[in-house]
């Protein structure tokens, strides 16, 4: 006589039989779940769009672990900048009374949370880069990370500056001193603005017009701007594989980080990086005698 476990895995009247059993162990609690993670966040926070969340212990611990991999930095040396943004109480001050005084502040959640923004944090304390040239501001709470992060190595002798295009004049509300002094915003066409930029960049990234054609414009815009060592990234690595065929027209590696948000709906973003594999990327000069 066969047995009801090897009538469940061995016939087809036992695989229908079993719909009902694995949607009511498996998909009722997962749907639980996130409904719940719905409802809190439509309750609790004001966002339509642009999700901010915190990421959950493990992916922070990834996240740190691939920006050590595409800087060829230590991951210590990434894991320490990733606790000193977190532990920034005056930024994150300033990022909220930035916010709550902002014509913004009906459609922003005033706590900010960092998410994958910790990686590019890390990235720019750990290589120092002269040169920033970002697409896509919105908000700016990506700008303004960054820019904290210039602010800090202008106070340790190493100067740069953040260049953010955005075709909408009134952005980036979360630009707030002192930071704002290492950014600098072009108003205009993303690829304009890029075929008009004149400085030999060092990080890039693309996070303006989520198509394929705009964001391989971009890339084609930008390329007379990359030197050997130069960093390109993309938000849109989730949604497109423009950046790694760039990668690949440039002999580049190409690596994807998947973000996890914590206890929220949306299943997150991630970015992409085209780097040089076995290199340590540090892209100040001398350090400067006259630190900001």
């Amino acid at each position: 006589m066969i047995s009801i476990r090897s009538f469940i895995r061995y016939t087809a009247l036992g695989r229908i039989l079993m719909i009902p059993v694995r949607f009511l162990r498996f998909g009722v609690p997962r749907l639980a779940q996130e409904l719940g993670y719905f409802l809190r966040w439509s309750c609790a926070s004001k966002e339509y769009y642009n999700w901010t969340y915190d990421l959950t212990p493990l992916n922070r611990d990834y996240l740190a672990s691939y920006i050590a991999v595409v800087t060829g930095h230590e991951v210590a040396t990434i894991e320490g900048y990733i606790r000193e943004l977190e532990n920034d109480a005056e930024l994150r001050q300033r990022l909220r009374q930035q916010t709550l005084s902002s014509p913004d502040r009906h459609s922003c959640d005033a706590e900010p949370r960092y998410g994958k923004r910790l990686g590019w944090y890390a990235l720019v304390r750990a290589t120092k880069p002269r040169v920033i040239l970002e697409t896509g501001v919105d908000r700016g709470l990506g700008t303004a990370v960054m820019a904290a992060a210039l602010y800090r190595n202008q106070r340790e002798g190493y100067p740069g500056l953040v260049f953010a295009t955005d075709i909408v004049r009134d952005c980036g509300h979360l630009l707030v001193e002192p930071y704002r002094q290492c950014c600098r915003l072009l108003i205009g066409d993303s690829i304009e603005s890029i075929r008009k930029f004149d400085q030999p960049v060092d990080i890039f990234l693309h996070d303006s017009l989520h198509t394929p054609e705009y964001e391989w414009g971009e890339f084609l815009a930008v390329e007379p701007r990359l030197h050997e060592a130069s960093l390109v990234m993309s938000d849109n690595s989730l949604m497109t594989t423009k950046l790694r065929e760039f990668a690949q027209r440039r002999g580049l590696e190409f690596l994807y980080f998947q973000d996890q948000p914590k206890d929220h709906w949306w299943p997150g973003d991630g970015i992409g990086t085209a780097f040089r594999l076995g290199t340590k990327a540090f892209f100040a000069g001398a350090k400067s005698n006259h630190p900001g």
